[in-house]
């Protein structure tokens, strides 16, 4: 294990000294023992240096060292430390056997005679058998082919020794270890310990080592194998897209596999029209600019890539066709209508890497802001850019929406939504709808007091409340204000959003089949409470249909 980076020599020969506050103080090994050849122990890392991080060491040997003599004269005598100067520091020993660094024998020397003990030169212990195991030297060996990659992974991973000397003793009669002033070891050392740090950097790259990209932003997981199998299951026809303009990358995001052609041998992949939208203004009641030209690649899963083809986006909805080119193998998950409130879904994306995003959330029941369209609904989660066009599974592995990195909170679109659109693309080539000109928020979402105020005092149980009229539009015309309900549609009772979207696209539906243009009106019948008259009626409002983007003026 790591012990510390090692990334400085101190320039001064100063060190911080023992105090009786610090740690347990390493003893001297038998090796250092007068009358014995002799070399400096190494340690992973000087503890408490600044080189080193400060981080703590293994417990050194406690074999004692025998006390100087009290007779001996001042220049034989180890200086006694009796105060701690704070600029100091000291290292634990380790055995002499495990040093790799090489040492200047005059800076060793050096040391010798200021601790009066009989150090052996450096040299001499590396042509000792019994320090330079066989296992050290092919891992030198190693070290030595760093231009090969797979070489250099596959051998052992060890970190460098510091190259220390004996610096003083203490009154106890233990000896501190500091790292040598030689600037070639230093050197040497330094240069070991970055390709140590490479090298490890290499391995925690490796799949079954390096951690997820995504393990910050997501919930920990606590699906059962069963669970898992599943999700796994429906991630294989989850992919991520990247959409390239004059050769530079626009967006990147996820992709969901929708249908698939055995003849062809291709793809249809659903994600947000985003994915080629080169300016994107923060309301999406404005206008945005799209590059329907872009390149866009697919990433699959198992790492390969390939070209797709736009076949058709919608401005309005948000979501994108492409179609995939060259034979690939995708599975496909089924889009299912029926969302439930209140359970258990999660959420299937793709990150930058394209590894997978996977984390539990539930549905919000909340409104869009007024900056956002009235088909969105939410959940409690969040997803990073990229996300957008991920799905949003049920625990059975059906896709119940589709995703989009909106803020305060991220926002989806229901499948019985995507299916309603899917077949008009289908049959049509294009999603036409009367644009009506009203943003809305849901009675349902409203707190329990405040429906209970609106059934008590107006009988309204559900419906949609009207938040902001279009200036000039057929509602506004017809005397439809802020604060009004429209409990009703094309004669059918509504109680959220996504059944106005459904009941708007039908009638575009039912229009086309006549063989009408998309730019024509039709006209829409809905049933309107007044609440300052404290009146119902119903109210025809001839539109406009259209294949666009709903614009607020």
């Amino acid at each position: 294990m790591r012990s510390g980076p090692g990334s400085k020599v101190p320039d001064s020969r100063t060190r911080r000294a023992a105090s009786d506050e610090d740690q347990e103080r390493p003893s001297l090994p038998p090796s250092l023992e007068p009358g014995m050849s002799t070399m400096p122990p190494s340690s992973s890392a000087p503890c408490g240096s600044p080189a080193c991080g400060g981080t703590s060491m293994e417990e050194p040997s406690r074999e004692e060292l025998p006390a100087p003599s009290s007779r001996a004269s001042p220049s034989q005598s180890l200086p006694a430390v009796t105060e701690a100067p704070p600029t100091y520091w000291f290292a634990r020993p380790r055995r002499a056997d495990s040093m790799t660094m090489s040492y200047d024998p005059q800076a060793t020397e050096s040391k010798q005679s200021e601790l009066d003990l009989p150090l052996s030169t450096p040299q001499s212990q590396f042509n000792d058998s019994s320090i330079a195991s066989e296992e050290e030297k092919q891992w030198e060996v190693a070290q030595d082919q760093q231009d090969s990659d797979s070489s250099a992974d596959s051998s052992p991973l060890r970190e460098p020794q510091a190259p220390l000397v004996p610096i003083l003793r203490t009154p106890s009669g233990e000896v501190v270890y500091g790292i040598t002033d030689d600037p070639v070891a230093a050197q040497a050392y330094h240069w070991a310990y970055r390709k140590y740090e490479e090298k490890l950097a290499r391995q925690e790259q490796l799949p079954t080592l390096r951690s997820s990209s995504c393990a910050s932003s997501c919930t920990t997981e606590c699906y059962s194998p069963k669970q898992k199998k599943i999700f796994l299951n429906a991630s294989k026809s989850v992919v991520s897209l990247s959409a390239y303009h004059d050769g530079t990358e626009i967006n990147q995001c996820t992709g969901i596999v929708v249908e698939w052609d055995d003849v062809k041998k291709s793809a249809i992949i659903l994600t947000s029209a985003w994915i080629i939208c080169t300016k994107k203004p923060f309301d999406d009641w404005s206008y945005k600019d799209y590059a329907p030209e872009a390149k866009v690649i697919v990433r699959i899963p198992d790492d390969t890539t390939s070209d797709c083809r736009l076949l058709y986006f919608s401005k309005h909805f948000d979501i994108a066709f492409f179609e995939t080119m060259g034979e690939l193998t995708l599975p496909i998950v089924p889009l299912k209508p029926d969302l439930e409130y209140g359970q258990n879904l999660c959420v299937l994306a793709r990150d930058n890497k394209t590894d997978l995003i996977c984390t539990t959330v539930r549905v919000k029941y909340v409104d869009p802001y007024e900056y956002q369209h009235n088909h969105y609904l939410f959940i409690d989660g969040s997803i990073p850019k990229c996300g957008t066009g991920g799905a949003l599974a049920d625990f059975s592995g059906n896709i119940v929406g589709m995703l989009f990195c909106t803020l305060p909170i991220v926002a989806f679109i229901p499948s019985s939504l995507i299916l309603t659109c899917m077949r008009l693309w289908r049959n049509f080539g294009q999603l036409v709808r009367p644009q009506l000109g009203l943003k809305l928020r849901t009675v349902d979402f409203l707190e329990m007091a405040h429906i209970e105020l609106l059934s008590r005092k107006y009988n309204i149980a559900s419906g949609l409340i009207v938040r902001e009229v279009f200036s000039q539009c057929a509602a506004e015309k017809h005397g439809i204000r802020v604060g009004d309900v429209i409990l009703s549609c094309q004669g059918e009772n509504i109680s959220n959003v996504t059944q106005l979207e459904d009941i708007l696209l039908g009638v575009g539906e039912r229009h086309l089949e006549k063989g009408n243009d998309s730019g024509s009106k039709v006209d829409v019948e809905v049933g309107v409470f007044h609440v300052l008259k404290c009146s119902r009626r119903l109210v025809t409002l001839t539109v406009e249909l259209s294949d666009g983007i709903e614009v607020f003026h």
